[in-house]
């Protein structure tokens, strides 16, 4: 075996260049591979870390045990950690914001991805732990051993030291989660032994589902509602483990792309070398010992191919480190990726696919050399005999000069050679142009999505409580005072009102809206604690549901027009008659809002039409009262309230801004109305929903000014949620960078790769014509003529590979656009089709370009061969 791998090394430094190209078209396809694969995999673990830090480590959490079962889940074998909680009371805070007091153990923080900062976990009674950026709310200095006096809900006011400093918890601190946490032991568990929440992680490699529901039997628990599974980490983890199917497509057509430049290298490699096999076999050497050298070449050039692609791409995944990836790439969220990881699958897999299309070349290259025999081998024959000729000129052929015509001909008579050229180019180019339109078609999507409510980019943004009366707002004078500071760009304010619905029966859109009222009437879908969402009206075909109603600036009328489905705002009709514009909530067959599968069909909840009246419904008196709104609307007399009817003029897809919380819910129905009509159905004139837009290119000094002058604001209204976006938007940004450099980088791979085939082919078309050239060069074409003839083949060769690929690329693109706009079950808003013109010319430029290159080296080649040595040259 040993002889033959030596006889397959001399081949390939003998023949440098076209080993070189095959190494690189392995090289490159593997490397893709692996770094596709890898930021996939990265991504995915990052997302079970999101899913750890947003609903905790554990796999699931018991509600409502005692000490006793307690200590049994500890005992359990295949329990890896517990970590023990009870709700022990609730402060009220003197700026109106209420914290959430947990008595906990230490473990807790370790279930929610946690660490103390500074100081240590309550271990006391009187001892206590508080987030940073809870300490920051409460205006509470950020030192240790200090006593702070406590107001709490239920047992009066209290002294408490403050031991510990945690770090924060971010998900806690964008939704405004006020909690702290004081000891964990019998003192403070006192009238609380019935209601612990144990949160439970079990070993690796279990099934988790399973465990959760063997150990709550063990442990004496038979209502199912107390087992709670933690559903978005078991989700997040068995998509780690499932097999990336995307990834096994974008190889599989990786496959095909390098497969085909190393078919089309290696088999021109053996034509060139054919004389030299025939030779072996005239020595005495059997069609085996050729397949073996063949395969032996092939090896050597996959195993270093292969290795060097996996090389580059561990080199190339890391230097994505730190950066942010994109949403639609990988996941539907942006992740830092903080870890990366290689993918043993991927690598496999590039493995795999690699080694299937070097094997495809090496049969295909066998059967060529065993199919000729030893005296023609050596001999070289040439296929003269087989080539026929037509007398008659087509149209193209009678305005050609000579040289171009005879360019022409061949062409047309190396039909194989030709549209394989073109399928080799035309792959990287389209999907260079499809990625490049698809990114467009999402970009134009998402700026006229912005230009409908351009504040939801902005960094700051309040929202009155929603335990606070429905009269509170902020006043337009606070408002105005805000806008005028320097570092204010900006400002954009709604006027928000929960409200009720009164809706007859038949407009549920059959089984989704059915399932829908379901759904939000479970634990699942709208809070028990703030009463039912739907209740029945005084007619047995009559139901009233829960919405939210915004007031709209004439400025935001005019900017939801664009978003609508269907009807169209007149803004003076909207400020003088009882009109509004109407979102209805999309969902399954199962009433539910999401799917992880992608293959459920949404549909509205309800069936409204443009034209179709809509009762609204309000306390007659409750608001003015300014009583406890999530009370006041947790029940339904109808003689405690009133009904105001309104006409729909337009129904929108996209919800413009909403409430952010649990009574202001997307997933019940919203109205948009005038701020006019706002003011006349509800007497109320202020404003709870408030966002800020910071200057472009602020400084630091800027950001720290504005966000205290937003906290300040926040605080007019006890108990108002801050967020605070300027992070987020920076890595979205970010975000957006590497994608594109990813997206590009591929495509340039592939159109790299591509390129190889087609200068190869090109190439070798043109220096197996030497005899050919001689004999036009014998007759008086000149050197000038000569030059002239070669450049027109490789530009035809890139004329014709250009229109195929732009054809194709086209098709495609009309098929993508049709698809997101109108079969998707989230369809774009701005159904306008388009063609981007800059990467057709870049196409075209790099295919012209290409065939031009491509006949350099040939040119210059038969330029120095003597016209009688061209003529000899049997090919």
């Amino acid at each position: 075996m040993l002889s033959y791998m030596k006889i397959a090394w001399k081949y390939i430094r003998e023949y440098k260049k076209r080993s070189i190209a095959m190494i690189l078209s392995i090289a490159l396809s593997v490397f893709l591979v692996v770094t596709i694969g890898s930021l996939s995999e990265s991504t995915r673990v990052l997302q079970i870390n999101d899913a750890k830090k947003d609903s905790g480590l554990q796999h699931v959490r018991y509600d409502g045990v005692n000490m006793e079962q307690v200590n049994k889940i500890k005992e359990y074998e295949n329990v890896k950690k517990v970590a023990n909680s009870f709700y022990y009371d609730g402060w009220n805070h003197e700026s109106g914001l209420t914290v959430n007091i947990l008595g906990a153990e230490k473990n807790i923080l370790y279930m929610e991805s946690n660490k103390m900062k500074v100081g240590r976990f309550p271990t006391k009674s009187n001892e206590i732990a508080i987030e940073e950026w809870v300490l920051n709310r409460l205006r509470i200095p950020h030192e240790l051993n200090q006593t702070i006096k406590i107001s709490l809900a239920e047992n009066g006011e209290k002294k408490f030291k403050l031991v510990g400093i945690i770090e924060n918890n971010l998900d806690k601190q964008s939704v405004g989660n006020l909690e702290a946490y004081v000891a964990f032991n019998d003192d403070n568990l006192v009238g609380r032994e019935e209601h612990i929440y144990s949160f439970v992680e079990f070993k690796d490699g279990l099934n988790y589902r399973n465990e959760a529901r063997k150990l709550g039997k063990q442990i004496g628990v038979k209502d199912e509602k107390r087992i709670v599974l933690n559903r978005g980490l078991l989700a997040a983890m068995g998509e780690l483990n499932a097999i990336d199917w995307d990834l096994v497509k974008k190889s599989l057509f990786l496959m095909v792309v390098g497969g085909m430049v190393i078919y089309s290298i290696y088999n021109i490699s053996v034509l060139k070398r054919v004389q030299e096999y025939g030779m072996m076999r005239a020595i005495g050497s059997t069609k085996k010992q050729i397949i073996y050298v063949i395969l032996s070449e092939l090896f050597i050039v996959y195993i270093i191919g292969v290795l060097l692609g996996i090389l580059l791409g561990v080199f190339f995944t890391n230097l994505f480190k730190g950066s942010t990836m994109s949403s639609g790439l990988f996941t539907e969220i942006d992740y830092k990726l903080d870890i990366v990881v290689i993918s043993r699958f991927a690598i496999g897999l590039a493995m795999l696919t690699s080694f299937g299309s070097i094997l495809l070349s090496a049969i295909r290259g066998a059967i060529l050399v065993n199919r000729v025999s030893p005296v023609e081998a050596i001999n070289r024959s040439t296929q003269d005999s087989n080539i026929k000729f037509k007398e008659r000129e087509s149209f193209i052929e009678k305005v050609l000069t000579i040289p171009k015509k005879v360019s022409y001909k061949n062409l047309r008579r190396n039909k194989k050679t030709i549209i394989f050229t073109i399928v080799s180019m035309a792959v990287g180019c389209t999907l260079f142009m499809v990625q490049t339109f698809k990114t467009e078609l999402w970009t134009r999507d998402w700026k006229y999505r912005n230009s409908i409510d351009k504040s939801q980019m902005y960094e700051f943004r309040l929202n009155v409580n929603e335990g606070r009366p429905m009269k509170e707002g902020y006043t337009t004078e606070q408002i105005d005072k805000i806008s005028k500071l320097p570092q204010v760009q900006d400002l954009s304010f709604k006027q928000v009102l929960y409200s009720k619905l009164k809706i007859n029966k038949k407009i549920l859109n059959g089984i989704y809206g059915k399932s829908y009222i379901k759904f939000m009437n479970s634990e699942n879908g709208f809070l028990k604690d703030l009463g039912d969402f739907s209740f029945e009206g005084v007619t047995k075909d009559e139901m009233i549901i829960r919405n939210t109603i915004l007031g709209l600036s004439d400025r935001d009328l005019k900017s939801l027009n664009k978003g609508l489905k269907e009807g169209q705002i007149d803004i003076d009709q909207m400020k003088n008659e009882l009109v509004a514009v109407v979102h209805i909530p999309k969902v399954n067959e199962k009433g539910l809002y999401f799917d992880h599968t992608g293959k459920s069909k949404f549909e509205s909840a309800l069936n409204l039409k443009v034209g179709d009246k809509i009762t609204v419904t309000i306390p007659k008196e409750g608001y003015d009262k300014g009583i406890d709104t999530a009370r006041l609307l947790a029940e339904h007399d109808k003689s405690q309230y009133i009904d105001q009817e309104f006409t729909i003029i337009g129904i929108t897809d996209v919800l413009p801004d909403k409430d952010g919380f649990h009574l202001g819910t997307d997933l019940a129905p919203y109205l948009f109305i005038s701020g006019n009509m706002f003011k006349e159905l509800s007497g109320i004139d202020k404003y709870r929903l408030v966002r800020v837009d910071m200057k472009d290119n602020y400084t630091e000094g800027d950001y720290k000014i504005l966000k205290e002058e937003v906290q300040k604001m926040s605080e007019i209204i006890p108990g108002t949620l801050l967020e605070d976006r300027v992070e987020w938007l920076k890595e979205a940004e970010k975000s957006d960078i590497t994608y594109d450099l990813l997206k590009n980088s591929i495509s340039i791979i592939l159109i790299f790769i591509s390129g190889l085939s087609i200068y190869n082919n090109i190439n070798y078309s043109l220096m197996s014509r030497i005899r050919e050239h001689g004999i036009m060069k014998a007759i008086g074409l000149t050197k000038k003529q000569f030059r002239k003839m070669i450049g027109f083949e490789g530009l035809m060769y890139g004329v014709i590979s250009s229109i195929f690929s732009c054809i194709i690329a086209f098709l495609v693109e009309v098929g993508i656009f049709i698809y997101y706009a109108y079969v998707r079950w989230s369809p774009l808003l701005l159904k306008e089709f388009f063609i981007d013109w800059k990467s057709f010319l870049i196409v075209i430029a790099i295919n012209l370009s290409l065939g031009y290159i491509a006949t350099i080296g040939p040119r210059r080649q038969v330029d120095k061969i003597e016209i009688t040595d061209a003529i000899r040259a049997i090919e």
